[in-house]
C-alpha cells in the first residue's frame, strides 16, 4: 500500500488572483494572555462561524453560550476535556486524550465540514504539556536510565528529544489550517526571568517553539485599567477595564506589528490583513452586528478607550 500524498501543488500561471479563497481567506492566530485577557472570548465570541471550540482541560467555556446571539449559539459546538477521577490526570489519560483530539477534529473538520467557520484549541499551552508528558518525557526518562546504567552522569538531551514531539505538533497543525476553516489556538503566558529574577511587565507565551512560525497571525491580549490606564491594577475603586489586542505577527505585512486596538474583534483583523470584510453569513460578530458586551466598562467591548487604529 503507498503512501498517501501529503503535498499540493498550485501553478501561478493559472492561479485566479481576483478571487482569492474565494472570497474567504482562512487564517490561522494564535491569541496569548494572562488570565481574564480576554482569549476564549476573542476566539469564541468575534471569530467566524460555525464554530467547533476545545477546551483542552481549561476553563470551561460553557457560560458564554448565555452571552451569545440565538444564531451564534446555535451554530457553536463545545467539547470539554476534563480529569477522569479526583486523582488527575496521568500519563495515560493524556495520550488517549490526544487520540481523542485528533478524532474530533477528524469528525469536525474532515472533507470540509467546518469551511469557513472556525476551529479553536484553548489552550495551546496545555496541549503542549500533553504532547511533552506524553511524547518528550518517557524518551527522557529512557535516555536517562541508559546513562545511569552505564555509570554516566545524566546530561541534557537538548533538542534532539524533542524531535517526535516537534513533528507533531507541526503536522497537526499544518493539518487543521489547510482544512478550509480559522484555526485559532490561544496561549497562556509565563513570567520572564533574568540572572536577577523575574522581569516586571516581561511575558512569553507558554507554547511549542514552532507555533510562531506556523500561525499567520500572532495576537497578544491585554487588560488595562479605565481610572488609571495601569495593567493588571488591583487599586480599590478603580472599577472597568479596557481590554486591548497587540499584533506582534501580521504575515507579510510586518508594517502592522506593535498595532494596538481596543476591545478587539477579529472582524477587524481579518479585514486589515486581507483587505475584504467577512462575508455576513460569518455572523462575524464585528462592525456589522454580532454579540456585545456587557456594557458596564468591565467587558471586552465595554472599555472607555478608542481603538488606535
Amino acid at each position: 500500500m503507498g503512501v498517501a500524498m501529503s503535498y499540493e501543488v498550485i501553478d501561478g500561471a493559472t492561479f485566479d488572483t481576483t478571487i482569492p479563497g474565494n472570497g474567504l481567506t482562512p487564517l490561522s492566530v494564535s491569541v496569548e494572555g494572562l488570565d481574564s485577557a480576554g482569549k476564549t472570548y476573542f476566539t469564541l465570541m468575534t471569530m467566524p462561524l460555525p464554530i467547533v471550540h476545545v477546551n483542552y482541560s481549561d476553563r470551561d467555556a460553557t457560560g458564554f453560550l448565555y452571552e451569545m446571539s440565538p444564531e451564534r449559539r446555535a451554530r457553536t459546538k463545545l467539547y470539554s476535556f476534563k480529569a477522569p477521577t479526583t486523582k488527575g490526570w496521568t500519563r495515560e489519560d493524556g495520550a488517549a486524550s490526544l487520540v481523542e483530539l485528533s478524532d474530533i477534529a477528524q469528525k469536525e473538520l474532515g472533507d470540509g465540514k467546518l469551511k469557513g467557520g472556525t476551529f479553536i484549541l484553548d489552550s495551546g499551552s496545555s496541549w503542549w504539556e500533553t504532547v511533552q508528558e506524553v511524547h518528550v518525557a518517557p524518551l527522557e526518562e529512557q535516555r536517562i536510565a541508559t546513562q545511569l546504567a552505564r555509570g554516566q552522569e545524566p546530561k541534557r538531551a537538548g533538542g534532539l528529544t524533542y524531535g517526535p514531539a516537534n513533528l507533531i505538533v507541526k503536522g497537526i497543525t499544518n493539518w487543521l489550517k489547510n482544512q478550509g476553516a480559522f484555526f485559532a489556538i490561544t496561549h497562556q503566558l509565563a513570567q520572564v526571568w533574568d540572572a536577577k529574577g523575574p522581569v516586571p511587565g516581561q511575558w512569553r507565551a507558554r507554547q511549542n517553539g514552532q507555533m510562531p512560525y506556523i500561525v499567520d497571525m500572532r495576537l497578544r491580549l491585554s487588560v488595562t485599567c479605565n481610572v488609571c490606564g495601569a495593567p493588571e491594577c488591583t487599586a480599590p475603586g478603580h472599577i472597568g477595564r479596557t481590554h486591548w489586542a497587540t499584533v506582534s505577527k501580521f504575515g507579510m505585512r510586518t508594517g502592522m506589528i506593535g498595532l494596538q486596538i481596543a476591545s478587539p474583534r477579529f472582524s477587524t483583523f481579518y479585514r486589515l490583513y486581507t483587505g475584504r470584510d467577512l462575508p455576513a453569513s460569518s455572523g462575524n460578530g464585528g462592525d456589522n452586528g454580532g454579540d456585545a458586551g456587557n456594557g458596564n466598562g468591565s467587558g471586552i467591548n465595554g472599555g472607555a478607550s478608542p481603538a488606535t487604529v
